[in-house]
């Protein structure tokens, strides 16, 4: 089908073959999946002889957005990130290795793979996936499914610790999984229901030692590439402590139902609640087909990441455990122990990122679901722990930073922001991961909140804001935030370029 396009491909004749793509590409649409992903192989080979690596990454991703599962693709995509790179490139050759059906390929592959290895570059291990149960047999099924299919088999285990599940059959159906898996597949029963920490505890203990770990909910379902990407993002630079997914239900991680098709109803309920499982989980793995692809910024950069989908690495795990246990118990039986663990990676120096291009099903519902009294208890012990509470930190401003992103689409050349709300850097990452070209300071009101924030901005200070010398010259912020009952108008002056924009609580009011 596509002979005359490799044939021009191939003795260089690059103007013609421009021409039959682009006649081939109105097409696309009409052709199977595989073909489709077919196409754009041969398109971003163009696009590399070329040395177009926009156009050649561009056409990766689209290639991938019809068949997540095209091994080709993925090798190409880590001949992209081939020096760019090591780990990454070596994790793509992985999916390649993993999706490849054609031997002489397969051996191309691990060729590569191990001439990365050779190298002594990577430092990629593998991946432990700690599964709490409880109940819900058929998503359950789904979830490890999900994972067995996604994941290559020889850097995984599967940790199950199963929290005195009453569902019929559920023990038996994860008793012969521990026995006929062809990875390794731990399972511990618990005699009673110790909850989340506890449980994840008890998981993460019986871990291979070196391996990353994947703290996954029994309710959550991976699509073909979510696991890949979180990982891409983990090994994005060695500094990436802890990634998470975007999903139709996780806390600050959420996509709005219109991105499903869908429309929330004034009951309350999620839209996946109210249609039903099977048919919530057919819609999305629809939908998330088109994100499920590489991106040249999928990282928004945080300070706590939502629990049901973490992946944390071996050294930010290491370097928060206490007396071997990675979640504090403290918070048993649940809530606000992913806040608490998210705040000790963070002390710790390391990154936090969801990933854009990662989409995790979640159902929700789980055995503490629904009980306000439990999650005010856990807020209130996090108070206590932290002195300070999360949720008053967890959002960004929304009014101000989408007043600072209309600006920016208003201005050439690159925008600088200054932002006295600064806190832990929420309204600075979201106006960053807006506009990825803008500058952004922060001025945080103590040395801790700064320490959290300077992962997530540019630059941070900290001090009195109206009397506290800022490290940067005067009359130089495009854009200045700030609550006037804090900072006076006379310091929001002192900051501002002539003709800068003052965005103020006042403006709101």
């Amino acid at each position: 089908m596509f002979e005359r396009l490799t044939e021009l491909i191939s003795t260089g004749d690059h103007k013609e073959a421009i021409y039959e793509f682009q006649e081939e590409f109105f097409h696309i649409d009409e052709r199977t999946p595989s073909e489709a992903a077919k196409l754009c192989v041969l398109t971003a080979t163009l696009w590399e002889q070329l040395k177009d690596s926009i156009a050649e990454f561009d056409t990766i991703a689209k290639g991938l957005s019809y068949d997540p599962t095209n091994y080709e693709l993925y090798y190409m995509l880590g001949l992209y990130y081939h020096e760019l790179n090591a780990d990454q490139a070596y994790l793509c050759f992985k999916m390649a290795l993993m999706y490849c059906t054609d031997d002489q390929d397969s051996q191309v592959i691990q060729e590569s793979l191990n001439a990365l290895v050779e190298s002594r570059y990577i430092s990629v291990r593998g991946t432990s996936v700690v599964i709490l149960s409880y109940n819900d047999l058929e998503i359950m099924k789904d979830c490890i499914s999900s994972v067995e299919e996604t994941i290559p088999k020889d850097e995984l285990e599967i940790v199950v610790v199963d929290n005195a599940s009453t569902e019929e059959g559920l023990a038996e159906y994860l008793r012969e999984k521990s026995k006929i898996a062809d990875y390794p597949f731990k399972l511990i029963e618990n005699s009673e229901n110790l909850g989340f920490s506890k449980g994840c505890n008890i998981g993460a203990a019986a871990c291979k030692a070196d391996n990353d770990i994947f703290f996954l909910n029994n309710d959550a379902v991976l699509v073909p590439g979510s696991f890949f990407y979180l990982k891409m993002g983990l090994y994005e630079n060695r500094n990436v402590g802890a990634v998470s997914a975007m999903s139709n239900s996780a806390s600050l991680q959420e996509l709005p139902a219109s991105f499903f098709g869908q429309e929330d109803g004034d009951d309350g309920l999620m839209w996946h609640k109210r249609i039903g499982y099977k048919k919530a989980l057919e819609i999305f793995r629809e939908c998330a087909r088109a994100r499920v692809v590489p991106m040249i910024r999928p990282y928004i950069a945080v300070f706590r990441l939502t629990g049901f989908a973490l992946l944390v690495s071996r050294p930010a795990l290491m370097a928060v455990m206490t007396d071997g246990k990675v979640f504090d118990e403290y918070f048993s039986p649940a809530y606000f122990e992913d806040d608490d663990l998210s705040m000790r990676i963070a002390r710790a120096g390391f990154l936090q990122y969801v990933c854009k291009n990662s989409l995790i099903y979640h159902n929700g519902g789980g055995s503490f679901m629904g009980d306000n009294s439990l999650l005010e208890k856990s807020r209130e012990k996090f108070k206590e722990k932290w002195g300070f509470d999360v949720w008053g930190y967890s959002l960004p401003w929304f009014e101000a930073a989408d007043k600072v992103i209309q600006i920016a689409k208003e201005k050439k050349g690159q925008l600088r922001v200054l932002d006295f709300t600064c806190g832990f850097g929420v309204t600075g990452s979201y106006i960053k991961e807006q506009v990825p070209t803008a500058y952004v300071a922060g001025v945080c009101g103590t040395s801790f909140e700064a320490g959290i924030a300077r992962n997530l901005v540019d630059e941070v200070a900290f001090g009195e804001m109206n009397t506290i010398r800022l490290p940067w010259e005067g009359h130089s912020f495009d854009v200045v935030l700030a609550e006037t009952t804090t900072v006076s108008r006379g310091r929001i002056s002192e900051c501002l370029k002539e003709g800068g924009i003052a965005i103020t609580q006042e403006d709101f009011e």
